[in-house]
């Protein structure tokens, strides 16, 4: 009887488990009959959203592309075409005959100098001249009295001691006067000059001015700065990883918002042969191509550049069909299920022509991809992201 009781209990208590177990799998866990969840890189388009989006296919093609280097730099002249210029001799702005952006030949008046040592100068040179004149009478007349052993031979040599002596100094005197930009001629016409010119070296255009009326100026300041710039150049850093990949020749490219949409082609026409910096970069040299081009550049202008050096083969596509996330983004491609396409992952390469070298991070069939529409669907893929629940 005992036996009996314990063997119903038995039986009692594993129906409760199973009970228990086939509730709660019920509960907590989907049933055979589920569906499954779409995987999280598909995505499927109702019939009138495809025709909406007008998807097209296309395939990835093999397209030679060139290898880049990117740089940046900026727009410089030669250093024989900029001009600092400063007084020669100390003294006060009399007159300012330009403007910073006026246009100067070389030459032209920049500006007028009032100076007493310049005055002081051409009076030297006036006494030293009017000397110099009686010393070589002087040593004519020793030389006809030492001709006829009337004078004597000391006279005849401190004669032309004097008038050696005196021509060096009136022909440094003349030197000086004529770095100052004055006429000798004139002074030995007796007509000294109130001021002096300080004049353009180099034509070009004034890009800085420093004076106004009456400053006291030495020969320490600079007053003006003279550019030319009818040969402008390219001074572009490279990276010591990428310095070896530049050769004289290679195509420069500028395609800076500053520059509107065309391209600024130029070649490379130096390399630099030491690096520099922290940043262990080397600078290379550039000439603008197009004189056109050229003139729209200005001096000091910051420029993003790229040196094309060498030229492969690569999987392309159109840019419409890749979606750009930084220097990756997206592909899509018919899975073979109706309306569902895959989203491919992809690195980005190189852009030429309007096609988009692409780099698939996983194994992929490129033959057919989406090449219009795939924006439409990643913003179908992507709507509802980063909405509260």
């Amino acid at each position: 009887m005992n036996r009996f009781i314990i063997s119903c209990l038995i039986s009692f208590l594993a129906g409760c488990t199973d009970k228990g177990k086939s509730e709660s799998d019920e509960v907590g866990q989907p049933s055979a009959t589920e569906t499954a969840k779409p995987a999280s890189d598909q995505i499927t388009v109702t019939a009138e959203q495809l025709k909406a989006m007008n998807i097209q296919l296309g395939a990835a093609a093999q397209t030679t592309v060139s290898d880049e280097v990117k740089t940046t730099g900026t727009v410089d002249v030669p250093p024989q075409y900029m001009a600092s210029v400063s007084p020669l001799i100390n003294g006060v702005i009399k007159r300012v005959n330009v403007l910073p952006g006026q246009r100067v030949s070389k030459g032209a008046t920049l500006a007028t100098l009032q100076s007493l040592d310049f005055i002081q100068m051409q009076q030297d040179y006036m006494q030293a001249t009017s000397q110099l004149t009686y010393q070589q009478a002087e040593l004519q007349r020793q030389k006809i009295l030492n001709a006829e052993d009337v004078g004597a031979k000391k006279r005849l040599q401190q004669a032309e001691a004097d008038y050696g002596s005196n021509r060096a100094l009136v022909s440094s005197l003349a030197l000086k006067l004529q770095t100052l930009g004055t006429s000798v001629g004139a002074l030995n016409t007796g007509k000294l000059a109130s001021e002096m010119r300080i004049t353009a070296p180099v034509a070009g255009y004034v890009t800085a001015s420093n004076i106004h009326l009456g400053q006291q100026v030495a020969t320490t300041d600079v007053l003006f700065q003279v550019m030319n710039q009818e040969h402008k150049h390219l001074e572009l850093s490279v990276f010591e990883n990428d310095a070896f990949k530049v050769k004289i020749g290679q195509t420069i490219l500028l395609n800076d918002p500053k520059l509107g949409s065309e391209t600024v082609r130029g070649r490379v026409y130096l390399v630099g042969k030491a690096f520099a910096g922290e940043a262990r970069t080397i600078t290379i040299h550039g000439h603008i191509l197009d004189e056109r081009q050229e003139a729209r550049l200005i001096p000091g202008m910051f420029l993003n550049a790229r040196i094309q050096t060498g030229s492969r083969l690569a999987t392309t596509l159109p840019d419409e069909a890749v979606v750009r996330k930084g220097q990756t983004g997206f592909v899509y491609v018919p899975t073979g299920q109706v309306r569902t396409y895959q989203r491919i992952p992809v690195k980005l390469g190189q852009a030429e022509q309007g096609r988009l070298e692409v780099i698939p991070m996983k194994t992929v069939d490129l033959s057919k991809v989406v090449t219009k529409g795939a924006y439409l669907l990643e913003a179908q893929m992507t709507k509802g992201e980063g909405e509260e629940e």
